[in-house]
């Protein structure tokens, strides 16, 4: 008897153990639980897109302009914030249509990646963005990348990426070897997952017009359960340290947000 009720409690504690385990990651799983739709019909949808930094961009014809000046890198700079909108999720999708305008990266430098929309987990400010490499941190970062106009005219993208383990002091450049017309609409959509604590299996797809050109289940974003996604990081930047040559301005709408 003595030794059923000592099986009983080890079993119960290993249960117990586990569940604890679980739930210390409170980040929620799964694209089914809150779903927000901007199609920038109307300037009170921007309430929830509150400015984060420098942030020219206005609603010009019920879509989101993002204009940058000449010899300016900022066009956009927006974030929505998990945390006031039911909690940080380690599970997200975002889906938005883009246009890129005529001179957009025009001259621009292949070697610099801009950046357009994508998710950040910066839980601390010396790291994930700007040069700031992650090395110990609790912070991370994934944007759409762009870079200057190839030889046809076009606009080379993939994704730009800082995370734990990275090697350079600037973001790990993804290069799916895909690139944008200019003056045409395009359906972006961008998925990410956390990494289980203490592997390397984060997923992240990205797919252009229902696509996919990149897809991998191998990346670290973070090392505790207490890193999440924090917000989608609404962006337009030109450079690296090469600012636009050109006045110049992509345009954005029917954002749909998932987690």
């Amino acid at each position: 008897m003595k030794n059923v009720i000592f099986i009983v409690m080890v079993v119960f504690l290993l249960f117990g153990c586990n569940k604890t385990a679980h739930q210390s990651d409170t980040g929620l799983y799964g694209l089914n639980n809150y779903l927000r739709e901007f199609d920038f019909k109307d300037s009170t949808q921007l309430i929830d897109l509150p400015s984060f930094g420098d942030d020219p961009s206005y609603l010009e014809n019920e879509q989101l302009k993002s204009p940058i000046k000449a010899n300016e890198h900022k066009g956009l700079g927006r974030k929505f914030w998990f945390k006031n909108n039911g909690g940080e999720p380690n599970e997200a999708e975002i889906e938005f249509t883009i246009w890129l305008a005529e001179n957009f990266q025009k001259n621009g430098v292949d070697h610099e990646a801009g950046k357009f929309s994508g998710f950040e987990g910066i839980y601390d400010r010396s790291a994930g963005w700007g040069g700031r490499k992650v090395t110990s941190q609790n912070s991370w970062s994934v944007r759409i990348a762009h870079a200057g106009e190839n030889n046809e005219g076009n606009i080379p993208i993939g994704l730009y990426v800082y995370h734990p383990g990275m090697s350079e002091t600037y973001g790990t450049t993804i290069n799916p070897d895909f690139s944008l017309n200019k003056e045409q609409t395009y359906t972006l959509k961008l998925y990410i997952k956390m990494n289980e604590i203490n592997k390397s299996n984060g997923i992240l797809i990205f797919s252009v017009d229902g696509d996919e050109i990149y897809h991998s289940n191998s990346w670290k974003f973070r090392n505790k359960n207490s890193v999440h996604i924090r917000s989608v990081w609404l962006d337009t930047y030109i450079g690296g340290s090469t600012p636009s040559q050109f006045d110049t301005y992509i345009l954005m709408d029917d954002l749909k947000i998932k987690w």
